[in-house]
């Protein structure tokens, strides 16, 4: 074999692209309108090799939900570790680093829209796993929250209430985004200001 036959060979595509695939086809059509056979189609797999990894839809959603948060949890940690050790700061970086994992570019808007839309398909043992996560980013901004209120540059009185709500507020601007008509940058300060406004800065 020659090393042109070598590089010329089209490489079959991972678990993680198929998995990226299906989410793009979920992300436009839905769950009920997504077809394991569009989500085969769209990765250049054949539908067998989509249930050889994923043997079903939920269990697709399952797996992307599961790695999703994880990212998005770990892309939060390296963020704050390098930032200024101050509430305020530290309540930026998080708005910043959610808002930016949303919307940064347009599969990352889909897998926001499919996460946000179709959570709750989940059965509860596989929602518990996920909940458990959502508790861990929610306590996480609530920690900052209530050292934000100890240091006197917050002053609410509902921590856990706030950090829900700037949560909440961060991670649900992708249908709105292109109304907006501003880059996001423009977006992510603007949103940095209304989440210290929650905190009571």
């Amino acid at each position: 074999m020659t090393v042109a036959e070598v590089h010329g060979r089209r490489e079959r595509p991972g678990k993680a692209a198929i998995l990226r695939a299906a989410i793009e086809v979920m992300g436009e059509d839905g769950y009920e309108g997504a077809s394991m056979r569009d989500m085969a189609a769209r990765a250049g797999v054949s539908v067998a090799a989509l249930y050889y990894h994923f043997p079903s839809k939920l269990d697709l959603l399952r797996e992307f939900l599961d790695e999703a948060y994880d990212v998005t949890l770990a892309r939060i940690d390296r963020r704050l570790a390098a930032a200024d050790p101050t509430p305020t700061a530290r309540l930026d970086e998080v708005v910043g680093t959610l808002i930016a994992s949303h919307l940064h570019d347009e599969f990352a808007q889909l897998a926001s829209t499919v996460a946000f839309r179709e959570y709750t398909r989940l059965n509860p043992p596989e929602r518990k796993a996920i909940d458990k996560k959502r508790r861990q980013l929610l306590q996480l901004v609530e920690d900052i929250v209530s050292a934000g209120v100890a240091s006197g540059e917050f002053s609410t009185g509902h921590p856990r209430e706030a950090a829900r709500a700037v949560i909440i507020l961060s991670t649900s601007l992708v249908e709105p985004y292109a109304e907006m008509r501003m880059p996001m940058r423009g977006v992510i300060t603007l949103y940095q200001g209304f989440a210290r406004g929650i905190a009571g800065a």
